[in-house]
């Protein structure tokens, strides 16, 4: 009997434990990191991926803590080494709520690393990271976080947090050719610019006209284009900061500064939609 109560009490206060852990430090605990491509897949546990070359320390002006941080992190080449993977291929991170976001391969991969480069945060069960902001839970177990020269940015989306897995992918525009734009636009045309930057920044939350794995947002092409209901310059204010335009129950969409989204771009994105409005007209 006294065996017995010790496992009743151990088991007891083991589960206290854990309801008193952040969820991300229980994921931590329990999870790893999936990692698929074209024709395989794997498991990497958080042991494994701290054995991996090239993990360090990394100290950044963190965006979505606002403020500085420091990590250990491995870069993604090495995560992702043996991964085939083409320069125009994407790599879609899912976090454990399912959220996510397309990142191009040639950030993750090709781009060069005196510029931007790409690291995974690995959270430490024993020293969990702080709560984001405005949230219950921190960016844990894993998060893409990325060391930028002083002129370069990246999407806000792609600062993945609370990531679970990572899988190579088509561009998004191949995967869903309705987002494509037609060859009499010019290289240069605001209209790729918005068609660029709605994958990079909207298309994590927004699907358009079906296209897409984003449920955080409405459908920006069903059944009407914002276009088409908005005045212009009411339709870019929301996108500015949507809550200057309009409220409503469990709002997530954040507002975008413009070093996230200058108004060039957000130019970009009205003219993109608006093209895709007339192709429906």
């Amino acid at each position: 009997m006294t065996r017995l109560l010790a496992a009743v009490v151990a088991s007891v206060m083991a589960a206290v434990a854990l309801a008193g852990c952040p969820a991300s430090q229980v994921l931590a605990q329990q999870a790893g990191l999936t990692v698929a491509g074209r024709d395989t897949k794997r498991l990497d546990t958080r042991q494994a991926l701290l054995a991996l070359p090239g993990v360090r320390n990394v100290t950044i002006a963190d965006p979505v803590y606002r403020r500085t941080m420091t990590y250990r992190a491995v870069p993604l080449t090495a995560i992702l080494k043996g991964v085939k993977i083409d320069v125009d291929d994407y790599v879609q991170a899912r976090a454990t709520d399912d959220f996510s976001v397309a990142i191009p391969a040639r950030l993750l991969l090709f781009d060069d690393p005196v510029r931007a480069e790409a690291f995974l945060a690995i959270e430490d069960p024993a020293a969990p990271w702080p709560r984001l902001p405005g949230k219950t839970y921190s960016a844990g177990p894993f998060y893409i976080v990325w060391k930028l020269a002083p002129s370069v940015s990246v999407s806000s989306e792609y600062w993945a947090y609370r990531l679970a897995a990572l899988a190579v992918t088509d561009s998004p525009t191949k995967r869903w050719p309705v987002l494509a734009v037609g060859p009499e636009i010019g290289p240069d045309d605001p209209i790729r610019t918005g068609l660029d930057r709605f994958v990079a920044v909207c298309m994590a939350c927004h699907r358009f006209d079906g296209a897409g794995e984003g449920e955080q947002g409405p459908d920006l092409g069903r059944p009407m284009n914002p276009v088409d209901y908005f005045q212009l310059p009411a339709l870019k204010k929301l996108i500015r900061d949507p809550a200057s335009v309009r409220q409503w129950p469990e709002q997530k969409m954040p507002g975008f500064d413009a070093v996230t989204l200058s108004d060039r771009d957000i130019d970009a994105i009205v003219a993109w939609l608006s093209y895709k409005a007339r192709q429906h007209r």
